[in-house]
């Protein structure tokens, strides 16, 4: 009698044991979700923070002009462009290296997406030589590999996920 209690304490035991393994699964699973839905919320939301910001007095000419005609910006302009530049690279990167660590394939294609479209000015290589130590090695890698890369190619294209150290 006393040996098949213990046996059926036994079973019950590890009937527990593997509930609470299923139900830590799921629950490592959903945490998994949100982490990656946050990722897509944190793109949309940088996204749109950098335009409104753009959209704020005479940025969006400053922005224009530093793309198209960066050598003709005055001294203050140039400033402000640079400012700008490095708002919408930092966020950009903070964005990155989350989808990256995540990988998450879709978020990390909008990013190449971006960096390919925003570095077609002749001037980007220049400025961004003079200031990619600034950035995490990863991020680094990442925008070089979509540096004169054309936007038709991305279409399809398989990205390498380089997870951050």
């Amino acid at each position: 009698m006393i040996i098949e209690l213990g046996a059926l304490g036994s079973v019950v035991n590890a009937m527990a044991m593997i509930g609470s393994v299923i139900y830590l699964a799921l629950q490592v699973r959903q945490a998994n979700r949100l982490a990656r839905l946050s990722v897509i919320d944190s793109l949309r939301d940088a996204t749109n923070h950098f335009r409104e910001v753009l959209l704020c007095g005479d940025n969006l000419e400053v922005w224009v002009k530093g793309v198209n005609a960066n050598a003709e910006l005055t001294d203050t302009e140039r400033y402000r462009w640079n400012e700008l530049a490095l708002y919408l690279w930092d966020s950009t990167q903070a964005t990155y290296l989350r989808a990256a660590q995540l990988g998450e394939r879709y978020t990390v294609r909008r990013i190449a997406y971006s960096v390919r479209y925003a570095s077609r000015g002749a001037d980007f290589l220049v400025w961004w030589n003079e200031r990619r130590e600034r950035f995490h090695p990863a991020f680094v890698t990442f925008v070089d590999d979509h540096l004169g890369q054309s936007l038709e190619s991305l279409k399809g294209a398989e990205l390498m996920l380089r997870r951050p150290v």
